[in-house]
């Protein structure tokens, strides 16, 4: 989100001015290409440069790729690579609030992810959520284990080979509202309620074989909250985690000022934001139209 802000618009390189770099990599006799980017799958001419790749006889490697970008090619691609993982981020457990977050993804294109792994033969698929969005409601919380075992009935299909499907990983981080985005006026969850969270995804999936949920700690992120939105007085802060070592826990504790008034609260349109003083080429009336349409686009706005 953060970079869809602060770096746009979308500048691509053209496929001839990859086609040296995948050439040099071929010469230096490298096996592998990393594609990095904020959405791989989205480059106009992955087709084309999927091919090159091919055509060099090198290996493709990918961190996370839209659901509704991916192709039989891609995913092919993938697997002659040696991918035993595939990764997505349906981000949210509903289609309401993917669409309130600007992650317009549906459970159908999800679940055809899913059969074109199995089809290709890859193993292992690892899917992203976060918890804590704004105008999320419970219900979006019991639906990620709800979505997970729908997911888990299509990736029990034994692939071409006759192989099993390996493991659904479901990686969940607690949201923290950043500066020049739209969600910069949103309140932080608090480490309480994401943990609760937290217990209701897991309780959702405990009877599911093959199924493994990671998470951070909702502490650390909290932690990020201060640092991320606090202002000048968030020093002090920091001035007392570093005599204690980075011990950040023990800061806090000792700490005078209100961590909540910094992360917890909610942030009114007119309010002077520690980072405003900061030009990074996001227009803020922009972003407040953005932050307004999501609010719409929520369960509390529909209702």
């Amino acid at each position: 989100c953060l970079e869809g802000q602060v770096y746009r618009p979308v500048r691509h390189r053209s496929v001839d001015a990859l086609r040296e770099t995948v050439a040099r990599l071929a010469r230096e006799g490298e096996t592998r290409v990393g594609l990095v980017g904020a959405c791989v799958s989205d480059y106009p001419w992955i087709g084309e440069l999927l091919t090159l790749i091919d055509e060099h006889g090198l290996e493709l490697s990918i961190s996370s790729i839209r659901a509704d970008s991916l192709t039989p090619g891609l995913v092919g691609a993938l697997a002659r690579g040696g991918h035993r993982t595939l990764t997505v981020a349906p981000e949210a457990g509903t289609e309401g609030l993917r669409r309130a977050i600007r992650k317009a993804i549906t459970d159908a294109q999800l679940f055809e992810a899913c059969d074109l792994l199995r089809a290709a033969g890859i193993p292992n698929l690892k899917t992203y959520f976060m918890i804590g969005l704004p105008t999320e409601t419970r219900e979006d919380v019991e639906a990620i284990p709800r979505l997970a075992a729908r997911m888990l009935e299509r990736l029990r299909v034994p692939d071409p080979a006759g192989r099993p499907f390996g493991r659904l990983t479901l990686s969940i981080s607690s949201f923290v509202p950043k500066p020049w985005t739209p969600f910069q006026w949103a309140p932080f969850d608090g480490a309480e309620s994401l943990q609760a969270k937290l217990e209701i995804i897991k309780r959702g999936v405990r009877r599911c074989s093959n199924v493994r949920v990671l998470h951070e700690n909702p502490r650390e992120a909290a932690l990020q909250a201060l640092l991320a939105r606090g202002d000048r007085r968030v020093a002090d802060f920091l001035e007392l985690a570093a005599g204690f070592d980075g011990d950040w826990r023990r800061a806090l504790r000792e700490w005078d000022g209100d961590a909540g008034y910094h992360t917890t609260r909610p942030r009114a349109a007119d309010e002077r934001l520690p980072w405003d003083h900061f030009d990074v080429g996001v227009k803020k009336a922009g972003l407040l139209r953005e932050w307004e349409r999501a609010v719409a686009d929520g369960p509390a706005g529909a209702a």
